[in-house]
């Protein structure tokens, strides 16, 4: 059997203006997220008034989002 090298791609969002970036060059990254593995609010918090970085993850076959603390072992 023959294994497939994974390619994985990880966009950090740490500011509001990176949201939008991101969606100009067609990721669908939304200003207000949930970061999948820990499920603290990041980017626009609507409580704390401060944004909150995130990495938006996509591979072959999906994307999520993972909090900047979530991801600091693969930054």
């Amino acid at each position: 059997m023959i294994k497939v090298m994974r390619h994985i791609e990880i966009h950090l969002i740490e500011e509001s203006k990176d949201v939008i970036t991101a969606n100009q060059v067609g990721l669908e990254c939304e200003a207000s997220e949930t970061c999948e593995e820990c499920f603290k609010q990041v980017g626009e918090t609507p409580v704390s008034k401060k944004f909150v970085p995130f990495c938006f993850i996509l591979d072959d076959e999906a994307e999520w989002v993972v909090c900047k603390d979530c991801a600091t072992p693969v930054l």
